[in-house]
């Protein structure tokens, strides 16, 4: 189903809910028209801090968005936190009994008989191929006009806890007859990683947020497995707050301030009792205690792996929770024991109209789902 009118894309994260109002251009590009964001409690280990105030947050993110900007929502597009969201993959196999030339009919059938397992706690909200398999070697995102004997499809089904779902659809269903989920960890690893290293072998991204941390594992064109962690950037703000004795707003702008390269020097905060300067190196130290435990879980996580992730290959890192920091990709690698590649959290730096990764990579993907409809001519006529 494509959109011609006005779409809305909220941007869960673990300390604020995001919202961008636009439309799908003709260049296929998302031009917003209007943005809100609100502070809340967030989420933790597949739950609400605050279930109770959740509702009112979304419906006033939205609202704020909808300020003065008087228009109908064709669709409303919600990110969905690793959190709360599963990935199942299943594979699939046809043969043809001989030579046969692949075409798009093909692919279809395979998928459609390829039916995911469901306890009925979770919503199936998509699917993504991983890869192709012709005659059980080569390997193809896009087979279409290839010839082969037998065809395989190794298919990725991206799944969202039933509660989340209920929910979005009860308050949002009054300003929008079409809710559609997406995976934010799926979207994001399509726009951060690269793509040829994730077609050749696959990528792991890891985004480090206030209260959680994601870490997917992508293959070909779709996730093979999706974790969480507890932990986040407000958890290094806290460990502030308790080694330097600061009130945690104090400690927030400590953390914003820490260069892991430099640990020469005093970095001077007031308080209320005064200017207190703290060392470098000692504010360096325990910010990266964090870190490395973050980091030790995420090792563990990979070792676990079905499907082993080699040490050449490096691990992508971003997330609003170490944004603010300098020289966070070298405690990572080296904690880590593997190369690791920042990608910048902050797509758009304009502090009035910033833009996070998360947020520009749904509405990267909501542009290749839901591209804008091509007018016939009988409806240009009647314009």
């Amino acid at each position: 189903m494509f959109n011609n009118g006005n779409i809305a894309i909220i941007d869960i994260g673990s300390d604020k809910i995001f919202t961008k109002i636009g439309e799908i251009a003709k260049d296929n590009f998302f031009h917003i028209k209007s943005q809100a964001e609100v502070f809340y409690d967030g989420y933790m280990e597949g739950d609400w801090l605050k279930g109770d105030d959740v509702g009112d947050t979304i419906i006033t993110c939205l609202e704020k968005a909808l300020y003065n900007f008087n228009v109908k929502l064709s669709a409303i597009y919600v990110g969905v936190p690793g959190d709360f969201a599963r990935v199942q993959v299943l594979s699939n196999k046809m043969n043809f009994g001989c030579s046969h030339k692949l075409s798009s009919s093909d692919l279809q059938t395979l998928k459609d008989n390829t039916i995911p397992k469901n306890d009925g706690r979770y919503e199936i909200i998509d699917s993504q191929v991983i890869n192709y398999i012709l005659d059980g070697k080569e390997k193809s995102l896009d087979p279409i006009g290839k010839t082969c004997y037998s065809l395989g499809v190794n298919l990725s089904f991206n799944l969202c806890k039933k509660e989340f779902c209920n929910l979005f659809k009860t308050i949002l269903s009054g300003y929008s007859r079409k809710i559609k989920f997406v995976d934010s960890m799926l979207a994001e690893s399509l726009i951060a990683t690269d793509k040829e290293i994730r077609i050749k072998n696959a990528a792991v991204l890891v985004d480090i947020g206030y209260l959680t941390t994601d870490i997917s594992y992508i293959m070909g064109g779709g996730l093979i497995a999706l974790n969480t962690l507890p932990y986040g950037g407000g958890h290094i703000s806290y460990d502030l707050s308790y080694g330097l004795e600061l009130q945690y707003n104090t400690a927030c702008y400590v953390k914003s301030l820490i260069d892991f390269n430099d640990n020469e020097g005093d970095i001077g905060v007031r308080t209320d009792n005064g200017n207190v300067d703290f060392e470098k190196s000692y504010v360096n130290m325990i910010a990266a205690a964090r870190l490395e435990e973050i980091a030790e879980k995420i090792t563990q996580i990979i070792n676990n792996y079905q499907i082993e992730y080699p040490n050449y290959l490096k691990i992508y890192l971003t997330g609003r929770g170490i944004a603010d920091m300098k020289g966070v990709r070298s405690i990572m690698s080296n904690a880590l024991g593997r190369q690791c590649e920042m990608i910048r959290s902050v797509v758009n730096n304009d502090e009035k109209n910033k833009i996070y990764l998360s947020s520009a990579s749904l509405m990267q993907y909501v542009v290749k789902v839901d591209k804008p409809e091509r007018q016939s001519f009988i409806s240009k006529l009647l314009g």
